[in-house]
Order: structure tokens, then C-alpha cells, then sequence
């Protein structure tokens, strides 16, 4: 019997495949429009969803990765889901940040899901899902975390804004 795949293990998988390390879990699938259409597809469970995207400790890592700027290389990539009309009641957004120093790689990935979208999508709460993979001596390590939000505006897109404005600084470096 397949086992049951979670946001999770989507998350890892692309992740993984920003890495460039081999994938596990299902079929590697060719863009990133089709793993949002596989998480659109999946029940999201909620649970677990106690702390804050501000007390998120990856969110955190990223930031000092960033603003230390003690790596070889850093790649970043984004993808928003919201153009289709299958979209209108709902968002999701995909971040990433590949870091590199030598033979160790550490990628942050993230997950925003908002699941019922205001009037003014910008407004709307949410739920934030965070995966780490490092890759050192050609073990790989992952671990997840999770948050939620209120108001996208007030409590995630100054994150964003701060981890795109220190990712430009390192290409001006």
C-alpha cells in the first residue's frame, strides 16, 4: 500500500530538488505550478499550528544565515499561486533559500497557506509550514516546523520583505 503523503513530504521533495539532491517520496514532478496543485488537492491539517510565525525558529536561522553572509553561495526561489479562478477562495505561497559553504548545504523552505482569503486577500490569516534540510559528509538531516497568522500584512510580509532586502544585499557583495 503507498503511503499517504503529506504537506510535509511535499515540502521536503521540493526542497530536495532546489538542492539538487535526489528526491524520495513521489515522481519528480516538473514545475512548481504542479506541487501547488498537489497541495491545493491535499486536506492541509491545522493541528499542530500553536506557535507564531515571530517565534518561528527557522524563520530566525534564515535571517542570521542571511544578514551573516557566511556562506559560499545562496540561491532563492519564489512561487504564488493565485491567478486561477480555482484560487479565488484560497492562496498559497512557496519561498526558498539554498545555502552553501564547501560540501555543506542548508535549504529553508516555506509553505504560506491561507486557507479562507478576506476581502482584502492581504488581510487574511494563515498558516505557515517551514522544512530544513542540511547535507554534510553526504548525510542530510530535515526537520519541520510550523506557525500561524492573523494578518499576513502585519505579522509575515516584513519576514519577506527583510529576507528579500538581505538576499539583495549579498548579490551586490
Amino acid at each position: 500500500m503507498p503511503k499517504k503523503l503529506t504537506v510535509e513530504d511535499i515540502l521536503s521533495d521540493e526542497l530536495k530538488r532546489e538542492m539538487n539532491l535526489d528526491t524520495d517520496t513521489f515522481a519528480v514532478i516538473d514545475d512548481w505550478d504542479s506541487v501547488m496543485n498537489s497541495v491545493y488537492q491535499m486536506p492541509i491539517e491545522y493541528a499542530g499550528y500553536t506557535n507564531r510565525v515571530g517565534e518561528m525558529k527557522l524563520l530566525k536561522e534564515m535571517i542570521d544565515s542571511l544578514a551573516a553572509s557566511d556562506f559560499d553561495s545562496v540561491k532563492r526561489s519564489e512561487s504564488r499561486k493565485k491567478q486561477l479562478a480555482q484560487f479565488t477562495k484560497t492562496l498559497s505561497m512557496y519561498y526558498n533559500v539554498v545555502f552553501t559553504k564547501g560540501k555543506r548545504k542548508v535549504g529553508y523552505g516555506a509553505l504560506i497557506h491561507f486557507p479562507k482569503l478576506k476581502a482584502k486577500p492581504e488581510r487574511s490569516g494563515g498558516i505557515v509550514l517551514a522544512a530544513k534540510i542540511v547535507v554534510d559528509g553526504g548525510k542530510h538531516f530535515d526537520s519541520f516546523e510550523r506557525g500561524k497568522f492573523d494578518d499576513f500584512l502585519v505579522e509575515v510580509k516584513p519576514y519577506i520583505n527583510l529576507l528579500g532586502d538581505l538576499y539583495r544585499q549579498t548579490r551586490k557583495m
